[in-house]
């Protein structure tokens, strides 16, 4: 190596130390008053995102609370009932250790953090007069990594939904895929959460899958289990690998993939999805008005919400 090599590398070594100092670290930014849109790509007061659901004038949607979605966008009246995850639940079972760190350590620290108890948010209650069940996907619960317990906690809401014959089973999507950390006892919920959505079918219960930015891997595989699958307008990365993957694995002679590759619109597209919802504000009015079409209800009718029974829960083991 000469001289004028050793000069530039020695350049370059400082300006990744000078760029790494002043970079902010990511507890600055939760703290920062503003955001950085990567839509419009303009600053954005947080605060004033808040107040609109966190979605920018530019349409960009930021992530939101699933309880936001539940209490504020939702369930009729800002009520809903919790349900539970199991309390046998394991989202450690092979007690996985990443460089001296255990992972359930990690996994309190996700649940101090959010106040949930798995990666998923479930409910039941009214939506448009409809007896529903909701599963939100909270992507700052470790990306909302589909571990044993999250496919338990997901058994518990499709168990409940099909003891009390509700109308309609909505999942809102937001996940980087299975936990790497369970390993098959992560991926077998593949199958189990097909199983499931084949349950809810069997029992004429509109099955609705929304999806948002950030939904890939082996959870993106669980949303064709649906009746009807939509995407939030815009929403990127929704696709079983994203973009600069699945570019790395194509040949050299392959046609370019297409700028909005993962996207609302090239899933739309491809056939993917049955359509677009134009913002998050939306999704309510979108699902309410098919499923009444759907079980020919009249706008003020539901299924009878009393006598709420309890029975013995569906198993992954199943």
């Amino acid at each position: 190596m000469n001289w004028i090599q050793k000069k530039l590398q020695s350049f370059v070594e400082k300006a990744k130390n000078t760029f790494k100092r002043q970079r902010p670290s990511k507890d600055d930014q939760e703290k920062s008053l503003w955001i950085n849109c990567p839509g419009c790509k303009n600053m954005q007061l947080k605060e004033n995102l808040s107040k609109n659901f966190n979605i920018c004038k530019c349409n960009f949607h930021f992530d939101l609370d699933p309880k936001i979605k539940f209490e504020k966008l939702l369930f009729d009246n800002e009520e809903w009932e919790y349900i539970p995850c199991p309390s046998w639940s394991d989202p450690d079972p092979l007690n996985f250790t990443v460089n001296g760190k255990k992972f359930i350590d990690k996994y309190k620290n996700y649940q101090k953090k959010t106040g949930q108890e798995s990666a998923l948010l479930i409910g039941h209650g009214k939506i448009g007069g409809l007896n529903a069940v909701a599963v939100g996907y909270n992507f700052s619960f470790g990306g909302a990594a589909f571990s044993q317990r999250e496919n338990e906690h997901f058994l518990a809401g499709v168990q409940f939904a099909l003891d009390n014959k509700v109308d309609l089973f909505v999942s809102i999507y937001q996940s980087g895929g299975k936990s790497v950390f369970g390993n098959l006892n992560s991926l077998k919920s593949m199958s189990t959460v097909q199983m499931a959505h084949t349950m809810l079918k069997k029992k004429n219960i509109v099955n609705c899958g929304i999806l948002e930015s950030k939904i890939t891997g082996g959870t993106f595989v669980d949303v064709f289990g649906n009746d009807f699958i939509f995407s939030i307008k815009g929403s990127t990365d929704q696709l079983f690998s994203g973009k600069r993957v699945s570019e790395s694995v194509r040949s050299s002679d392959s046609a370019q993939m297409p700028e909005d590759f993962g996207g609302s619109s090239f899933l739309e597209r491809s056939g993917m999805c049955d359509g677009i919802i134009e913002s998050r504000l939306k999704m309510k009015e979108k699902i309410v008005t098919l499923t009444k079409v759907l079980l020919k209800k009249p706008v003020a009718q539901a299924k009878n919400e009393s006598n709420v029974s309890v029975s013995q829960p569906i198993s992954s083991a199943s």
